[in-house]
């Protein structure tokens, strides 16, 4: 049973045998020393943290069947990277720390470099229209600035298509002039390789060098990348490896696609060397000034005021680069997935540390190698996120978040806090006691859930950031920069605790930059219950669709009695989406974290799923036991997150790959009859319904439901009146059903 994820088998334990690796730097110099050398080579710090790092990687592999990985990283002047798999299945070559990997669109990240060099070489101005250094791109409704184009705000460009053949620059411009934009600029972020490629013309267009010209010779021969090229199907490419995907659940050769049409948004080639390297050159000063560095990296403003990329802004989206907090720590990354491949890069800066990791198999989760690989290095957290058990408590976990780790960014990033005038500050602690708080919740919740939302962009004046940033400055005064690291380990609730005692213990701190009595004593309840739940096991524990969810799930439950905060899983459980496991991973994750509009709305579907034969209907008894209606948790969900995943493009989405599939009638009559009683006045979810009560066989039903979606928006019957609206739907869905 297959379940869907609301948001977006090969063996290769034989593979061990054939690893083929670069020894870390240290090793590889002792190596090539005299035999007569009288010092004794250093010791490898990380020795016996990679050798369990390489354990986990060949099990870890087979599971999510992982034809050929290559991984690695440096740390200050350590650098190691290992070749785990095969290049290549069918002749049985190793994956190689050289191996070369279609880069996708970690390529991005080099244009936005290119043309941010261009702009500090006076040559380009990055708020100018796109049509000044591409005239073959047609003037469009609004205008289009370079800025726009660099952060995905640019109104949705598309075409530039993906085929076989091999294309130029000029005709992949032509291809996207085909396609006009459908939205403003800069309202919000929409991801696309388009308009990188209109970037890689202009890049041209400035420069008078082809694109990959450019690139190499004042980007990468000067990060010392010589094994990174624009992709050539047709020329000889050292250690070049093979693509794969995944079709039916086995492993094939990718289908052949030729990336020239994804020149400057994906199609470079490439090593984890290189990427390291590119890691290291490209915010040294060495390509750009640190004042061009700081453009780079500077997210973009929507006109609503929200800073834009991933989510809502969680991860920025700056000039070519992402830039997010990992628990408290700023990450730059960079990453691409495309037929054939994966690759990741992450880069934090405070850590001089950079990790790189690139596979053959497209969509893999390359992300969980390197994650894990971070915590191994570091011994910090990859994330900390808290979960507070008590809905009222909800909106005041939320702020400790969001100051905690995009205070801590911009602290590292700019080496201050936002602010340090008093009024300001003084400002952003009222509004932190006055919004996270419980009566503030009780009062009105979606109102204080948003303005904590609001708080940390723009349009709400950035107040948890100034308010993280100035007391991860005090912590950092008061415990210097080794002793801070604590909180890279534990989080945002060790973080406000000790900021608390910090006040306490001085005087001299001005009652306008303390907290309320009712949050001193909350946080520090939470903080004895933190330093409980957040423990060694729950720390290590890595929840997949392997994970023993039985004896998982009894550990946690036990862990987490009586806590009003404990550690939050809900990103690890919600992609669990295949079998029994899913079932089993939905409702531990709808007990422990009952408000979480993801895990709810995934029960939710997979019940209704599950319910549609005898199979299904065994494996919820096994599950769960008793268990409410679908629309239950729905509701419930819509209620904590109104603009989550409960929105009507959600069913709607659904529903529109299920219309074509008969035996979905059932369950798409379910589902979108939930839609319309969460949003009761949406046309489109009306009649859609009517489509799924049709095919289930209720002609009289769904003729009431066209009524009440042309009642709702008489625009569905583009111009019909009512009566034709409903007779051609009704005969529509007959006409299909008979096919």
């Amino acid at each position: 049973m297959k379940l869907f994820d609301p948001r977006k088998s090969l063996r290769v334990a034989a593979a061990a045998a054939l690893l083929c690796a670069a020894l870390p730097a240290r090793a590889l110099a002792a190596q090539q020393a005299p035999a007569q050398q009288s010092q004794p080579p250093l010791a490898d710090p990380y020795a016996e943290r990679l050798r369990g790092f390489e354990e986990f990687v060949r099990r870890r592999m087979e599971r999510d069947r992982i034809p050929g990985l290559t991984i690695g990283f440096f740390k200050d002047d350590y650098t190691w990277v290992k070749g785990f798999g095969f290049a290549d299945l069918e002749n049985r070559t190793p994956a190689t720390a050289e191996s070369a990997y279609r880069l996708a669109s970690i390529t991005k990240s080099m244009t936005g470099a290119a043309v941010v060099q261009l702009a500090e070489r006076g040559k380009l101005d990055l708020d100018a229209e796109i049509q000044t250094y591409v005239p073959d791109y047609p003037k469009q409704k609004w205008p289009v600035t370079v800025r726009n184009l660099l952060t995905h705000t640019g109104g949705g460009q598309t075409g530039s298509g993906l085929g076989t053949e091999q294309v130029t620059t000029k005709e992949i411009v032509a291809r996207i002039s085909k396609h006009p934009i459908q939205y403003e600029p800069g309202t919000r972020y929409d991801y696309q390789t388009s308009g990188y490629n209109l970037l890689g013309a202009a890049v041209e267009q400035v420069s008078g060098q082809s694109f990959e010209a450019y690139l190499r010779e004042n980007l990468w021969l000067p990060a010392g990348m010589r094994d990174t090229r624009m992709d050539d199907v047709r020329g000889l490419v050292p250690n070049r490896v093979r693509g794969y995907d995944l079709a039916d659940g086995t492993v094939k050769n990718a289908p052949f696609v030729n990336v020239s049409s994804r020149f400057a948004g994906g199609g470079a080639t490439g090593t984890v060397p290189d990427l390291l390297r590119w890691a290291r050159a490209a915010f040294d000063g060495k390509l750009l000034s640190p004042r061009w560095v700081s453009e780079m990296l500077k997210p973009f403003t929507s006109k609503s005021g929200r800073y834009t990329g991933l989510g809502d802004g969680d991860v920025y989206y700056a000039l070519g680069w992402m830039v997010q907090p990992v628990n408290g720590s700023l990450a730059l990354r960079a990453e691409g997935s495309q037929k054939g491949t994966d690759t990741l890069l992450l880069y934090f800066p405070g850590k001089r540390l950079a990790i790189a990791a690139a596979c053959n198999l497209e969509a893999a989760p390359t992300r969980r190698y390197a994650q894990h690989l971070y915590e191994l290095i570091t011994d910090d957290s990859w994330d900390a996120k808290v979960y507070a058990r008590a809905r009222e408590d909800a909106p005041a976990a939320l702020a400790l978040g969001s100051a905690y780790n995009y205070g801590n960014l911009h602290f590292e990033q700019h080496g201050r806090p936002l602010t340090s005038d008093p009024k300001e500050l003084a400002e952003a602690f009222a509004f932190f006691n006055s919004n996270a708080s419980r009566s503030a919740a009780r009062t009105d919740f979606a109102a204080a859930a948003r303005r904590i939302r609001d708080a940390r962009h723009p349009a709400g004046n950035l107040t948890l950031v100034k308010l993280g940033s100035y007391v991860s400055s005090r912590l950092r005064e008061k415990r210097g920069a080794e002793g801070f690291r604590k909180y890279y380990a534990g989080g945002a609730v060790p973080f406000f605790a000790d900021y608390v005692r910090l006040y306490k213990a001085d005087t001299a701190t001005p009652k306008s930059l303390r907290f309320t009595p009712e949050f001193e004593s909350q946080i520090a309840r939470w903080d004895a219950d933190w330093a409980r739940t957040w423990n060694d096991y729950t720390r290590r524990l890595s929840i997949t669709p392997a994970t023993d969810f039985d004896s998982v799930g009894a550990r946690l439950r036990k862990d987490f009695e009586g806590a009003e905060v404990y550690p939050d899983f809900t990103a690890d459980i919600q992609p669990i989406q295949q079998g029994l496991i899913a079932l089993k991973a939905a409702r531990l994750g709808v007990d422990l974290y009952p408000n979480s509009d993801e895990l709810l709305f995934n029960w939710g579907f997979f019940v209704i799923l599950s319910e549609q034969s005898s199979e299904g209907r065994d494996a919820l008894k096994t599950a769960a036991g008793e268990y409410e209606r679908p629309l239950a948790y729905f509701r419930r969900g819509l209620e904590l997150n109104p603009g989550g995943v409960m929105r009507a493009k959600t069913f709607l989405d659904i529903g529109g790959r299920w219309l074509g599939r008969p035996q979905m009638a059932g369950a798409g009559a379910e589902l979108l009859g939930a839609a319309t009683s969460l949003h009761p006045k949406d046309a489109a979810v009306r009649e859609m319904y009517g489509d799924f009560l049709l095919r289930k066989g209720q002609p009289e039903a769904a003729a009431e439901s066209y009524r009440q979606a042309y009642a709702l928006d008489p625009g569905v019957g583009k111009g019909m009146s009512a009566d034709e609206y409903v007779a051609r739907r009704v005969e529509a869905a007959a006409g299909e059903k008979k096919k």
